[in-house]
């Protein structure tokens, strides 16, 4: 499937350009640009959903989550637990 492009100009820190020119390759430093602002937009978003939900989360005695991180952690204990619970489930 064809990705859309556009053409957008920015302005960036002279160190961060002299960074990228001189760890990348010319022809993937939009790529890489790209995919950077992708995790950056997408964290964005966690985050801001993560506020939106406190509340409801604080006054359902749910856990307090200060960052992203603590939350990933928090996320694969459950997961971690639950497929231990299915597996003693399928193997009994």
């Amino acid at each position: 499937m064809a990705t859309t492009i556009s053409r957008i100009n920015i302005t960036l820190p002279k160190n961060l350009v002299d960074e990228l020119k001189k760890s990348t390759p010319p022809r993937t430093r939009s790529k890489i640009i790209a995919e950077a602002l992708a995790e950056k937009i997408a964290k964005m978003k966690r985050e801001e959903s993560l506020k939106k939900l406190k509340g409801i989360w604080d006054k359902a005695g749910g856990v307090a989550f200060n960052s992203d991180k603590e939350l990933k952690t928090w996320r694969k204990g459950l997961w971690s637990a639950a497929e231990k619970r299915f597996s003693r489930k399928n193997s009994g």
